[in-house]
């Protein structure tokens, strides 16, 4: 980044949500959509209720499946795997795109909801 930067090209930001933020949304928005990239197993082992499963993986072939009409906030075990897949996203035109920090294991360590198994 700090060669990026020096070499004044251009830095774009996104939105950065803790879990607490997305409960609060999900509870306010009904179109906000929450993407989780995370692999089968961890999907499997619970979940946000609603959200749609597109792993990281096959998300640069499957992209399209995720509206661009309406904020979506990505999440993974942790936000690294969400931030990637969150700019991916951005770089294909989405603009109400949010990274959740601490993904699915702060979602769990803060007692919020999950289901298990397949959507």
């Amino acid at each position: 980044m700090r060669a990026w930067r020096t070499a004044a090209k251009e830095i774009e930001t996104m939105p950065q949500w803790s879990v607490w933020q997305l409960h609060q949304q999900l509870e306010r928005d009904s179109d906000l959509m929450v993407l989780d990239v995370r692999q089968k197993p961890e999907w499997n082992s619970g979940h946000i209720k609603e959200a749609k499963h597109i792993t990281g993986a096959e998300l640069p072939k499957r992209w399209q499946e995720v509206p661009q009409q309406k904020p979506v906030a990505v999440v993974c075990g942790s936000g690294y795997r969400s931030s990637v897949s969150a700019s991916l996203l951005k770089s294909r035109g989405y603009r109400q795109i949010v990274n959740v920090l601490g993904g699915m294991s702060a979602w769990k360590n803060a007692g919020f909801e999950t289901v298990n198994g397949a959507s």
